[in-house]
C-alpha cells in the first residue's frame, strides 16, 4: 500500500512537472516530468503481477530511448518549440545512465547465455566464466550501484570532450574570427590618431600599397532598452566607419525583414542581443536582451531600441535590422551602429580608438604589427594580428576543457579504486564459496581469473555503455546548435576518439591491477582453511 500511495504521488508530481515545462516552454521540466511518470509506473506494474525484471527493462529502455530522441522529435511530442540548455543533457545523463543500468542489470543473466554461447565451447573458460557472472548477479543493488557511477563518469567525459571539441573547432577559425582583418590596432583613450587612414599607410618599415583597408571603431558605454517599456540596461555602443562596415566579412544569424542579405544589412547598418530556444553556452545572458522573436527564426520584424548617454542623458532610438552570429569575437558585444550615429549621441567620447586593417596579399601580419606599435609608440598603440587575438580568446577554453577532463579522469580514478575495494571486500565475504570452488576443482589460476572477468565485466560495460550514450547525447546537442543560423555550417559533429581511446585504456588497464591483488589473494585461499568455519 505505502509501494502504491508513493508510486501514485511521483506519478502526479511528474504529470505537474510536465505541464509545468510545457506553459513555461522548458524542455528539462518537460522531460522530468515525463521520465517521473515512467518510473511511477515500476511498483504499480509490479503491484499487478509483472516481474522485476520486466518492470525495470521496461521502464528502463524507455528512460533511454526518451532522453536520447533528438531535440527535434521531443519538439514535435510536445507540439511546440521548447527552450533548452545544458541543463538537458546534465539531467539526461543522469537519467539515460539510470536506465541503462536496470536494463543490464536485470537482463544479466541473458549477457551470460550471449557469453557463453560465444566463449563456453572453451572447456577451461566456461566455469569461470560462469563463477564471474554469478556474484555480481547476487548482489544486484552494490553491481548496479558500482556500473552506475562508472558509466556516468564515462557519459560526463564522452560528453564534455564531443561537445567543447565541435564549439571550439567552430570558432577556431582566423578567417571567420576576423571578419576579413587581418590585424587590430588599438591607441589609448586621449590620444587617438588625426587622420588613421593616411598616418596608418605611412608606418615606418612600410609601403602605403601594404595597406588594403583601414578602418575605424569608437566604443561607448551606453544604457539602453528595447522602445514600450522595460528598465535600462547597460550595454556597449559601438560605432564603425564605412570603410568597416563595406569590407567586414562577418556573418549574421538574422535579418529584418526588407533584407535579403548580409551585406544589405551591413551598408544599413545596426546589429544584438536576442533570446533563443536553444542555449549550450556557459556564459550568462546579457541583462539587455530584446524579446518578442527568437534566434532560430531568422527573419523578425525591425526592432525599435532606445540608447541613453548615461553622462548626458541624450537619447536617441535605433532601428535593429541583423543578429550576429556566435562566431564574432566575444570581445566585441553591443550595439554595432555607424560612427556617424555614435558621434552624434555621445560626441567627442566617440572618438575612433580602434582601428582594423585588412593586408595587401603577402604582407605579413606579425611584421606590421610591430611596424605599427614602434611608429606610433607615442599613442599607446598596441596591434594583435588575427590569429593572436583568436589564440588568447580560445586559448584558456582549450585549458579549461583539458582541466575538466582531467577531474573526470580522476572520477574515473575514484571508481578504479572502489572497484578494488569492492574486490578485496568480495575475498573476505566469499570466502568458503572459494574454498569449496578450490575443493571441487577450481586451479588458482581459475580463481584469480575469475575475479579479474568481475571487474572487466563493470569496466568495460561502463566505458561501452557510457560512450555510446555520450556519443548520441553530444550528437543530438550538436545537431540542435548546427542547426541554428548562429553558426552558419561551421559546427560539426566528430568524436575525439584518440583522446578517449586512450583515457579508457589506461582506466581500464588501472581497473585489473586494483582488482589483481585482492585476486591473488583470493587464489591463496586454502579449501581446509576457508571451510574449518561455518
Amino acid at each position: 500500500r505505502r509501494y502504491a500511495v508513493l508510486a501514485i504521488t511521483t506519478l502526479a508530481l511528474g504529470a505537474a512537472l510536465t505541464m509545468s515545462g510545457l506553459s513555461a516552454n522548458q524542455a528539462t521540466p518537460f522531460a522530468v516530468g515525463v521520465s517521473l511518470a515512467v518510473i511511477s509506473l515500476i511498483p504499480l506494474a509490479k503491484a499487478v503481477g509483472f516481474s522485476e525484471r520486466i518492470a525495470y527493462t521496461v521502464a528502463g529502455a524507455v528512460l533511454v530511448t526518451w532522453w536520447l530522441l533528438p531535440f527535434k522529435t521531443m519538439n514535435t511530442i510536445a507540439g511546440r518549440h521548447l527552450d533548452m540548455d545544458f541543463s538537458a543533457w546534465t539531467i539526461s545523463g543522469l537519467m539515460v545512465v539510470a536506465g541503462t543500468t536496470w536494463v543490464i542489470v536485470y537482463n544479466a543473466d541473458v549477457v551470460l547465455g550471449l557469453g557463453m554461447r560465444v566463449l563456453g565451447r572453451i572447456r577451461a573458460l566456461a566455469p569461470v566464466l560462469k563463477m564471474a557472472m554469478a556474484y555480481p548477479l547476487r548482489g544486484r543493488f552494490r553491481t548496479g550501484i558500482t556500473l552506475a557511477m562508472f558509466t556516468l563518469v564515462v557519459f560526463t567525459i564522452v560528453v564534455g570532450a564531443t561537445t567543447s571539441r565541435a564549439f571550439l573547432a567552430a570558432i577556431d577559425d582566423v578567417q571567420g574570427f576576423s571578419g576579413g582583418f587581418d590585424v587590430r590596432a588599438e591607441v589609448a583613450p586621449g590620444a587617438s590618431l588625426t587622420d588613421p587612414g593616411a598616418q596608418i599607410r605611412a608606418t615606418r618599415g612600410m609601403s602605403g600599397l601594404d595597406f588594403d583597408v583601414v578602418a575605424g571603431e569608437s566604443v561607448v558605454p551606453a544604457k539602453a532598452r528595447q522602445a514600450g517599456g522595460g528598465a535600462l540596461a547597460t550595454y556597449p555602443v559601438r560605432g564603425f566607419d564605412g570603410p568597416y562596415l563595406l569590407h567586414t566579412g562577418y556573418g549574421l544569424a538574422a535579418l529584418a525583414r526588407g533584407y535579403d542579405t548580409p551585406r544589405e544589412v551591413w551598408t544599413a547598418v545596426a546589429p544584438f542581443t536576442v533570446p533563443r530556444h536553444a542555449n549550450w553556452n556557459f556564459a550568462p545572458p546579457p541583462a539587455f536582451r530584446l524579446h518578442g522573436f527568437f534566434l532560430e527564426d531568422k527573419v523578425f520584424d525591425p526592432v525599435r531600441v532606445e540608447v541613453q548617454d548615461p553622462l548626458s542623458g541624450a537619447k536617441r532610438t535605433l532601428t535593429v535590422i541583423g543578429v550576429l552570429s556566435d562566431t564574432v569575437p566575444q570581445d566585441m558585444p553591443g550595439i554595432w551602429t555607424s560612427d556617424r550615429t555614435a558621434t552624434a549621441l555621445f560626441g567627442a567620447r566617440a572618438a575612433t580608438t580602434i582601428h582594423h586593417i585588412a593586408l595587401a596579399p603577402g604582407v605579413d601580419p606579425d611584421a606590421a604589427a610591430v611596424a605599427l606599435e614602434r611608429t606610433f609608440l607615442a599613442n599607446g598603440l598596441e596591434a594583435k594580428t588575427a590569429r593572436e587575438r583568436l589564440h588568447e580568446t580560445i586559448g584558456p577554453s582549450y585549458t579549461l576543457n583539458w582541466l575538466l577532463l582531467g577531474f573526470m579522469a580522476l572520477g574515473l580514478v575514484v571508481g578504479v579504486a572502489a572497484l578494488g575495494v569492492i574486490s578485496a571486500r568480495s575475498v573476505v565475504e566469499r570466502r568458503q564459496q572459494i574454498g569449496v570452488l578450490r575443493a571441487i576443482g577450481f586451479q588458482r589460476g581459475m580463481v584469480q581469473l575469475s575475479f579479474l572477468l568481475e571487474a572487466s565485466f563493470i569496466a568495460l560495460t561502463a566505458i561501452v555503455v557510457g560512450s555510446a550514450l555520450g556519443l548520441t547525447v553530444a550528437h543530438n546537442v550538436i545537431a540542435d546548435s548546427a542547426d541554428q543560423p548562429s553558426y552558419q555550417g561551421a559546427l560539426h559533429f566528430a568524436a575525439p576518439w584518440t583522446h578517449l581511446a586512450v583515457v579508457f585504456v589506461l582506466v581500464y588497464a588501472a581497473a585489473l591491477l586494483t582488482t589483481l591483488a585482492p585476486a591473488a589473494r583470493a587464489a591463496h585461499v586454502q579449501p581446509a582453511e576457508a571451510l574449518r568455519y561455518e
